[in-house]
């Protein structure tokens, strides 16, 4: 494999399909190796920075775990993905008026770690559409290198999320297009040590060749494949992608030289590829391969409470009540357990009793989920037909300044139900959430969707 290559090579090893297996490469390893004790990320949530602290300097790390020895530059030109035609328009007309936000342009002169900043703020206030607009005028403009392939990935990669959380899905799938085959010779490196000096040395073993390390973050190669696949129309892509990285993964726990958090890490990747792949297959409708993939699932030695909370979810998506229950097992008592319990008796139908569950939850004042499970309180509620308790439930929500999107829809659709005015209240909804105080924890720039307007 040539590195200094400038074209995508379809490199065949990589690409081609799954061999049929009783144990899949998104199943953890079950080796010596693995770590007795709970995984944990070396990556920290930090908190949210003032504003007079943004450097943009986040965007040249998208990845902890990249390769940290790639040379300065890997004659990789990535101009492909600077050009203007990659990137579509970008509208306020579908949002509410009292939340649209003005898009930013690049000041002429403005050096780029002043407009990395900028974006840098923009994201942590949750403006997703005005990021996505103002990474794509980043990409596109002269302050960009097309071999600066650190911040190129990290930009494009907070284009299409940030697209995706802003309900532009369809355009993300489209722009996703434009990195073409992920698994090509284009997008890999060597990074072994070169052995000119010790080839005519007999006390020097020749080592094996070091397996090529992909350029690309984590972060971007899970997100396109799924936006690959629905901008390419094929489902099967996606799932096909997910093993494929798969294998690579299973590869980089066993190399020489992980650490272990590295390792840890890396496994808990790979739990997250199988349970992705397994929402694919109920996305896809095959709800009977999704059942049968759940039942060989196997996540780390000590899966996360979130992880079997996952899993758990899927089970009810799939409608296997009782495998959904036996999930936690002995950890019934966790907060993630508490959950499940109502979630299902509203899938069976048992909206009474799910009601008295969520009020259940709704008392216990150490949880900080509580918005969530007053919204769930809220749906049952309103199943049970009662629409004024509900909408009081709701409203007090946002007063205390939870809007997340699903109670702000619920909302929403109470307001149809329950009054013949439901227009304005919708947009004194908007409104009221216009005024609420910046956290960073939701999308500021909501479509009318969301309000269904």
């Amino acid at each position: 494999m040539d590195p200094l290559t400038g074209t995508h090579h379809r490199n065949v090893s990589r690409s081609s399909r799954p061999r049929s297996s009783t144990r899949g490469p998104l199943d953890a390893l079950d080796d010596p190796l693995s770590a007795s004790s709970l995984p944990t990320s070396p990556i920290k949530d930090q908190p949210m920075a003032s504003s007079n602290s943004f450097t943009g300097a986040s965007f040249q790390e998208l990845d902890p775990l990249a390769p940290d020895d790639l040379p300065e530059t890997l004659g990789k030109d990535l101009s492909f993905l600077l050009r203007h035609n990659v990137f579509h328009s970008l509208s306020h007309l579908d949002i509410p008026p009292p939340l649209r936000s003005e898009f930013l342009i690049l000041n002429p002169g403005e050096p780029l770690s002043s407009s990395l900043s900028i974006l840098e703020k923009q994201l942590s206030e949750g403006r997703f559409l005005v990021a996505a607009h103002f990474s794509a005028s980043i990409l596109t403009s002269s302050l960009i290198s097309s071999t600066d392939i650190k911040l190129i990935f990290s930009l494009f990669y907070t284009r299409l999320a940030c697209l995706e959380l802003s309900g532009n899905t369809v355009f993300a799938a489209q722009e996703s297009k434009a990195l073409e085959d992920l698994s090509s010779a284009f997008y890999y490196i060597d990074l072994g040590p070169a052995r000119a000096d010790n080839d005519n040395d007999p006390e020097h073993e020749p080592a094996s060749a070091p397996e090529p390390r992909h350029i690309v973050p984590w972060p971007l190669r899970v997100l396109a494949v799924r936006l690959q696949s629905i901008g390419f129309g094929d489902s099967r892509r996606g799932i096909g992608g997910l093993y494929e990285i798969g294998l690579e993964v299973r590869r980089d726990i066993m190399r020489k030289g992980v650490s272990k958090a590295e390792r840890d890490v890396w496994n808990q990747r790979l739990a997250d590829l199988g349970i992705r792949s397994i929402n694919a297959l109920i996305e896809m409708g095959d709800l009977d391969a999704a059942r049968r993939s759940l039942d060989i699932f196997q996540a780390p030695e000590l899966e996360t409470d979130l992880t079997k909370m996952r899993k758990a979810l899927l089970l009810l998506r799939v409608g296997d009540l009782d495998a959904a229950t036996h999930v936690f097992g002995d950890l019934s008592e966790t907060k993630e357990a508490a959950l499940l319990k109502p979630l299902i008796s509203m899938s069976d139908g048992r909206y009474s009793d799910a009601v008295a569950e969520w009020r259940v939850l709704g008392e216990d004042r150490t949880r900080t989920d509580g918005a969530l499970v007053a919204q769930n309180l809220a749906v049952c509620l309103l199943y049970t037909g009662q629409l004024d308790e509900a909408r009081q439930l709701l409203e007090a929500q946002v007063s205390a300044n939870h809007s997340f999107g699903s109670l702000i829809f619920n909302l929403s659709t109470i307001y149809e139900l329950c009054s013949d005015n439901a227009g304005y209240l919708k947009g004194q909804l908007a409104e009221a959430i216009a005024k609420q105080p910046v956290t960073g924890q939701t999308n500021l720039d909501r479509p009318n969707s969301d309000l269904k307007l």
